[in-house]
């Protein structure tokens, strides 16, 4: 009997069938797996969703929590609320919380609980309103009163002030979401304590402040678009198609609202990715399988060397080899955790090297990479081995220590700005010398979170600065108070600008005698209304660091000129500043409010200091000439102060030299001042320019400066700076035409 012979087709079938219905099987496995699993991971997601929903709306009420600790733990809010200044609860609470951070209601209540002022709808209420409001809050009240008689346990958060001499107080403060009048919000209930000793006592109940903020539609999207849900929205009734919800109830039970979301469905958009190249995928992998495992295990070694390299190269600077922004982001809240974890301290401090620009614009960027690697080193061998060095910014390292305390910390500081002012050789022989103001502080003592102690860092450092830099300074809470309170002062200042409530107050200049007025001096004056009188010491400073210094110096000159029109024969003196001379056109300036006021340009002078020309000489120059074409005289004022006084009279054509008033106190005693004093006038007369003396005060002083040849005298010997009405009348009495105009 004859044998039939298999085809090798038929023989490849055979051995192909039972590989073809492995592989559809495990098609059928794997797309059955992929269902289910797509279905498990949508049901994980969503709950995941709902969990950050409910941490997000939890989170916000503790960062609310956190950011009214500036208002609530401050010696001022303590004793203003104590004794019921319901002026100063609208300004510092009832507007400042609302404008500036977005509340729409806040109530203060005395010890006894009972409502002591009202805020709501952008103006003050009657604070027997909060009756409608606190029904609900009763709880959040009692938490903050007595933690621990409240069932069950809110999560109140404590902190520990220390006020001195061994006296702490503490501060509680409770966050929950409820429905307030019908609507979501997020309620803090927070008690008011001092951060310094007061004089008020402590042994009464402290005073509470409640703040309400609306979960309104633009926050719930807000935080929705923070969490990756563009879509979130109240809702009452059934949630719209396609829509996923979770009802938020506040902590005593009370339910406050649902919110919805389009759900994602991250499962099944991954089932209908995959599902049309699955089965050609399984084939391939089949054939492939042997040889990607091969050369798998080969390439993942290279791959995570590679991965490694390319993770530090990252993370480090490529000039000192330490850590960069990157790598602190990361080092930064480990060792905060950690410090945590053990119940124990980061010490934080940031060096920043003062006036290093210089050194790159004035040797070049290779002699200023030698002086940061030469810090780098010498930072380094300040510090143990465990200590963590990193280079943040260009001109700034930090430094993280676990375990120190605040003496070792403070030790540190100055053994590092003292370590850093030594001199530093880079090649050719230059030696350099560099100092570094550093701020340093104590997790958790001065914050725990990364961006507050960076900010409070910075803070300490700014305050280092402030003193010349090459000092060491630790961060203070009135460091945030005092930022508060500027911002608070900038805020009233840009207002007060904007209104023109910048007024003009006018100082005499006397003839030598004494009897005749021969100018006056124009001078800025603010009052706020809730503040008081700001002083120019105070205001003007901040107006040129915040730029409205052109708007401030463009209304007193218009103002000064169109009062000076009233004094016929009186020249006006109008004081200007370097950022008016460098940022703006002065001499525009001066020439539009001469056209509009038709004041005549020989009665003005412009007094500038020496800071105008220190910045920009050539700049000052062209202004200079520029006012003088006008017509307009230019005095040198405060002459003397500065280092090269001498030269800029050489340089620039003054018209006029007001001497500083630091050369006419002592003038009664013959010392160093009264000799440089006799030689800046007989200079003066030299030149040809009118010599003004300032700050006269004693009649002594007016005996010698009259016998020494100035043409003008000022000082509150004659008279202190008078508004104008008042200056008309001081006119009349010794100039009877000036006043009449």
């Amino acid at each position: 009997m004859a044998v039939e012979k298999q085809s090798p087709s038929r023989t490849t079938a055979f051995a192909t069938a039972p590989v073809a219905l492995l592989a559809f099987a495990a098609f059928v496995v794997v797309l059955a797996s992929l269902i289910i699993g797509g279905r498990e991971t949508n049901d994980i997601a969503l709950a995941r969703q709902r969990d950050t929903i409910t941490q997000a709306i939890s989170q916000h009420g503790l960062a609310l929590a956190r950011e009214l600790r500036v208002q609530t733990v401050w010696t001022e809010a303590f004793e203003k609320t104590q004794a019921h200044d319901r002026a100063w609860m609208h300004t510092f609470y009832g507007v400042y919380l609302s404008q500036l951070f977005g509340y729409d209601g806040i109530y203060v209540l005395s010890g006894d609980d009972a409502p002591a002022y009202g805020f709501a709808g952008g103006h003050d209420v009657n604070p027997a309103e909060y009756e409608q409001v606190g029904a609900k809050l009763k709880d959040l009240v009692a938490a903050v009163r007595k933690p621990d008689s409240v069932t069950p346990k809110y999560d109140v958060v404590a902190t520990d002030v220390a006020l001195g001499n061994g006296i702490t107080v503490r501060h509680l403060a409770v966050a929950d979401v409820r429905n307030v009048l019908g609507k979501a919000a997020t309620v803090v209930v927070s008690t008011i304590v001092p951060d310094r000793p007061s004089d008020v006592s402590l042994g009464s109940p402290p005073f509470l402040l409640v703040a309400i903020e609306d979960l309104d539609a633009r926050l719930t999207k807000r935080l929705g678009q923070n969490f990756g849900f563009p879509d979130l929205k109240w809702i009452t009734g059934r949630a719209p198609a396609g829509y996923s919800t979770q009802p938020l109830t506040a902590l005593d039970g009370a339910k406050v609202g649902t919110l919805a979301w389009r759900s994602n469905q991250p499962g099944w958009e991954f089932v209908r990715q995959v599902a049309v190249g699955l089965a050609v995928s399984l084939l391939l992998l089949a054939v492939l399988a042997a040889l990607l495992m091969r050369w798998g295990k080969q390439q993942a070694s290279q791959l995570l060397e590679s991965e490694a390299d390319a993770k530090h190269a990252a993370q480090t600077d490529a000039l000192t080899g330490l850590e960069n922004r990157v790598g602190l982001s990361e080092t930064f809240p480990e060792l905060i955790n950690k410090a945590k974890w053990r119940a124990s301290t980061l010490a934080v401090l940031l060096v920043d090297l003062d006036r290093f620009k210089e050194i790159n614009d004035d040797f070049g960027h290779a002699v200023g990479d030698a002086v940061l690697l030469a810090v780098s080193r010498r930072l380094a061998a300040l510090l143990g081995a465990d200590a963590v060095l990193a280079r943040p910014g260009s001109d700034e390292f930090m430094i993280l220590e676990l375990g120190a305390n605040r003496d070792t910390i403070a030790q540190l500081a100055t053994r590092i700005v003292a370590a850093i002012a030594e001199p530093i050789e880079v090649d050719g022989g230059t030696r350099l010398f560099v100092t570094a103001s550093v701020g340093y502080a104590l997790c958790p003592h001065d914050g725990d979170r990364t961006d507050d102690l960076v900010r409070r860092l910075e803070l300490a450092v700014a305050k280092a600065k402030e003193s010349g830099g090459g000092a060491a300074m630790a961060f203070m809470p009135e460091m945030d108070l005092e930022l508060f309170r500027r911002r608070a002062l900038e805020g009233a200042l840009r207002k007060a600008v904007e209104d023109r409530a910048i007024t003009v107050a006018y100082q005499p200049l006397m003839d030598p005698s004494g009897t005749r007025v021969l100018a006056v001096e124009a001078l800025a004056r603010w009052t706020d209304p809730m503040l008081g009188p700001i002083g120019p010491d105070v205001f003007i400073p901040l107006a040129e660091e915040t730029g409205l210094i052109q708007k401030i110096g463009e209304i007193v000159l218009r103002r000064a000129l169109a009062d000076g029109l009233a004094w016929n024969g009186i020249d006006v003196a109008v004081n200007v500043s370097a950022a008016q001379i460098h940022h703006g056109d002065i001499v525009t300036i001066v020439r539009d409010a001469l056209r509009a006021t038709r004041f005549p340009a020989k009665r003005l002078e412009i007094e500038i200091t020496e800071s105008v020309l220190l910045a920009d000489e050539k700049r000052a120059d062209e202004q200079m000439r520029g006012l003088q074409r006008l017509g307009v005289k230019v005095a040198l004022d405060d002459f003397g102060a500065g280092y090269s006084s001498l030269l800029y009279l050489r340089k620039f054509g003054f018209d006029k030299l007001k001497i500083d008033r630091s050369f006419i106190d002592g003038l009664d005693q013959r010392n160093d001042s009264s000799v440089i004093l006799d030689s800046i006038i007989r200079l003066g007369l030299d030149l040809n320019l009118t010599i003004t003396a300032e700050g006269i005060e004693t009649p002594e002083q007016h005996h010698r400066l009259r016998a020494s040849g100035c043409h003008q005298l000022q000082g509150f010997l004659f008279s202190r700076p008078l508004p104008a009405e008042e200056l008309t009348r001081f006119l009349a009495a010794r100039h009877p035409v000036a006043a009449a105009g």
